[in-house]
């Protein structure tokens, strides 16, 4: 169920790593991409979505929060203890060869022990740093956990009745503080008020989940939800491209995000819900969460490799070649993630599930939940 959405995941997770490419097509780089930093957002109203359908009702019927708190970490965790460590030695290696005389600049300003550990508990989202350090997108890691945490008290306090106005009450009222006062005009906040970020969006999406109660696509011919899908897609491009500095328009699409996500999530399909559903594109989003946290390690190991190996700026534009240079470095980070996915976060993910599962009595009302998790990987 809602694969496709999974695979709207990996097509974002793709739209990161190339905001994040190093290699570009001319000085000014592509709207779409110079404003893809918009699709972390993305994921968080996803993230809202799935988490308010495979945990709602779950929590409402009694899972404990030692039971939530472990399954959500079994999620998230394994995979930035890796990359985190992973970026251990690469930031010790680049500070020896700075303090030697090879070139570079010093890591301990962004990189030290005090951003280690909080980047170790999984705190860096939370303003606690002056900056982004070691594994840079895994702020969002940091915001989405504690998100998580945020969603379980409201279920079991103010939002059991699950109304449709509290989500968006919510959503709204966050996003108004954030374009009224934290950052008017723009949306690229990370590690100081990321968790407001990752609240707004996150709520958005519980909203969207809580409105298919009214009403869904599901019925649709395959024609209507076709012109549904390619309308989705073309506002959401068109929007994403045009959110330079504009609220209303970085509003807008965030809003297609959601649209987006009410659409995909039908039981039918279109044109557009085909092409989600081919092989290759569903399994880049289950490896999804991997590409995302892999791609700065990959894109600055290359980066050093041009710059200090050949020779050649990195940064300088090259026309078509960067188109070349973006395919090979996107196959790579693909071609890594699919094992990191294979070998850390599933295996890590599956001994959790599996812990919580024996340590559980037959009839116990969250048993299920483990037994027969949902198809879209929450």
């Amino acid at each position: 169920m809602f694969t496709r959405l999974e695979s709207l995941r990996g097509l974002a997770a793709i739209m990161v790593v190339l905001y994040h490419s190093p290699f570009r097509f001319s000085e000014a780089s592509v709207a779409i991409v110079a404003n893809s930093y918009l699709f972390v957002d993305l994921f968080f109203v996803l993230s809202g979505f799935v988490m308010a359908y495979a945990y709602g009702e779950k929590i409402r019927g009694g899972m404990g929060f030692g039971e939530y708190v472990a399954l959500r970490l079994g999620r998230l965790y394994p995979i930035h203890l890796f990359t985190l460590l992973l970026w251990l030695p690469y930031v010790l290696i680049k500070q020896y060869l700075y303090e030697t005389g090879f070139g570079g600049t010093s890591q301990l300003d962004e990189n030290n022990l005090y951003t280690f550990l909080t980047n170790l508990f999984l705190i860096h989202g939370l303003g606690v740093n002056d900056s982004l350090s070691w594994n840079q997108p895994s702020w969002s890691i940091s915001t989405e956990f504690f998100a998580y945490i945020v969603f379980f008290i409201t279920t079991v306090t103010v939002d059991r009745s699950r109304h449709l106005w509290i989500p968006l009450a919510v959503s709204v009222g966050l996003y108004g503080l954030i374009f009224l006062g934290i950052r008017p005009n723009e949306l690229e906040i990370t590690h100081d008020f990321g968790l407001i970020r990752c609240l707004a969006a996150f709520y958005l999406g519980v909203f969207v989940f809580r409105l298919r109660r009214y009403g869904t696509p599901d019925r649709f011919s395959a024609s209507m939800l076709t012109v549904l899908e390619v309308t989705a897609f073309a506002f959401m491009l068109a929007f994403v491209s045009a959110s330079d500095n504009n609220y209303l328009i970085i509003i807008a699409a965030i809003l297609s995000f959601a649209a987006m996500i009410f659409i995909f999530a039908a039981k039918g399909g279109g044109l557009v819900s085909r092409v989600l559903d081919i092989n290759l594109i569903r399994l880049i989003g289950v490896w999804s969460f991997s590409i995302y946290m892999m791609h700065r390690l990959v894109q600055f190991g290359v980066s050093n490799m041009f710059e200090f190996i050949l020779g050649i700026d990195p940064k300088a534009p090259t026309g078509w070649v960067s188109v070349g240079l973006n395919t090979v470095m996107l196959i790579l980070i693909i071609a890594l993630s699919r094992c990191t996915y294979e070998w850390v976060e599933k295996p890590c993910r599956d001994w959790v599930k599996n812990r919580l599962r024996r340590g559980q009595k037959p009839g116990d009302p969250s048993t299920a939940s483990l037994i027969t998790p949902p198809k879209l990987q929450d």
